[in-house]
């Protein structure tokens, strides 16, 4: 097993135990997983693009280190918590409780 540094955290590289079932309709479970998966990562993309756009913005030329050293301050991440929050409820507004 690989050693991990101080403060991480190793995780199971295959979950056990059966998967959960929300849905009816196994296949509804299906996209809903895929659907939520493809919201995680099109929220990372934007993340990332918006890192892009404030690192060029301050400093006109960036390079790919650039990117992976930038840390967010608090304000930027109540910005993009807000983004979140929106798009979550843009996308999943048919299934909010009534």
């Amino acid at each position: 097993m690989a050693k991990t540094a101080p403060g991480e955290v190793s995780l199971p590289r295959v979950s056990k135990g059966k998967r959960p079932q929300f849905f009816d309709d196994p296949s509804l479970d299906q996209m809903m997983t895929f659907l939520l998966e493809l919201m995680a990562e099109t929220s990372a993309l934007r993340d990332r693009v918006d890192t892009i756009e404030r690192l060029l913005d301050e400093k006109g030329s960036i390079s790919r280190a650039d990117i992976e050293a930038y840390r967010s301050d608090d304000a930027v991440e109540a910005e993009r918590t807000a983004w979140r929050k929106g798009f979550i409820e843009r996308v999943l507004r048919m299934h909010a409780p009534a």
